[in-house]
């Protein structure tokens, strides 16, 4: 256990990381329910420097992890991607500080030079620089961690006790329980099928290619240069190393299934340009899909919006029974 040092305002921890005279200070909470208290500090010294302090309590940040947040973003910033800096403190450290009645540790990061995509008015489409970027990271191949990203396949993040994908799953089965009996034989059927999908890839999933991402491309983590154009990324305590099928699929949630589908195709033309798909991912690809998306939170949501509208609840059904069953020709995406 830490020896927490005591802060008693946000000036003094701010003072952990810089000498410099404060001009203007402002603080924003972040914090999840539970036991997730997050806090930023921005701060303009006089001289015009600009920094922000970040201090979290939470299952996912330690000194471990932002050493490997800030190593990941420098590998991001090599391949001409901009990401804010992440710095120790003065001392060197990621330290652990009593603030605010919490046990949290600090670290700080550059104030972006540019802004995220949900605040830039003259934005610019830019997923397929996302797939770009993404299949050049994934190229490098980085084992610099072994801690997982929170997109981890038969792994947990944090203090999780499933990863996500089998949440869903066990989620559904929950959920169709409830369901009237006519709809009885068709879940049961589905969940099976999704156990046995899950069994067999997890058979050879060690073995598919695996590098270290940053694992949140929402529109707050994307950074657009003044014309609207793709400049980088931000926001990295979701990272940690991850196999890149996995990553690039989970990265990919929109619209209806066909939707996702070919949006999932042209990733992989994409990335096809930039990185060699090897044969197991070529074979992994089409059980991982049935893995991951027929059972994801988006479509069990969706089967609880259904309510008691039978037609709805079973057109529900039949496309997660459609997702787990076509046959996807990802292999000729994959091969370009």
């Amino acid at each position: 256990m830490p020896e927490f040092l005591s802060v008693s305002s946000e000036q003094e921890a701010v003072s952990l990381f810089s000498p410099e005279t404060i001009a203007e200070l402002s603080v924003k909470n972040t914090s999840r329910e539970g036991d997730d208290f997050r806090e930023a500090i921005f701060v303009r010294f006089a001289s015009g420097k600009r920094l922000v302090v970040k201090l979290a309590q939470n299952a996912f940040t330690n000194p471990e992890r932002i050493g490997m947040w800030r190593r990941c973003a420098d590998e991001y910033r090599r391949l001409g991607y901009y990401c804010p800096e992440i710095f120790s403190a003065l001392n060197g450290e990621f330290p652990a500080v009593l603030y605010k009645n919490h046990q949290c540790f600090a670290y700080a990061e550059e104030f972006s030079l540019y802004p995220s995509a949900d605040r830039c008015p003259n934005a610019k489409p830019f997923r397929k620089e996302l797939y770009r970027m993404t299949a050049r990271i994934a190229a490098q191949k980085f084992q610099y961690t072994n801690l997982p990203s929170a997109y981890c396949l038969f792994d947990t993040f944090g203090d999780d006790e499933t990863d996500e994908v089998l949440e869903n799953a066990l989620e559904f089965r929950r959920y169709s329980r409830t369901l009237p009996e006519p709809f009885r034989e068709q879940t049961d059927r589905i969940f099976a099928r999704w156990e046995e999908n899950r069994t067999e890839l997890e058979k050879g999933y060690a073995h598919l290619p695996a590098s270290v991402f940053q694992a949140d491309l929402n529109d707050t983590n994307v950074l657009l240069d003044e014309e609207g154009r793709f400049a980088g990324i931000y926001d990295f305590n979701l990272a940690g190393k991850d196999v890149f099928l996995n990553y690039l699929f989970r990265e990919i949630y929109e619209g209806s299934f066909d939707e996702e589908r070919n949006e999932i195709l042209t990733a992989l033309k994409i990335c096809a340009a930039v990185y060699a798909f090897s044969e197991t991912e070529k074979e992994a690809a089409l059980p991982l899909y049935r893995c991951l998306k027929p059972l994801w939170f988006t479509r069990v949501e969706a089967l609880k919006d259904a309510g008691n509208d039978a037609a709805a609840i079973q057109q529900c059904l039949d496309d997660m029974e459609r997702a787990q069953t076509q046959n996807i020709d990802f292999r000729s995406a994959m091969e370009g």
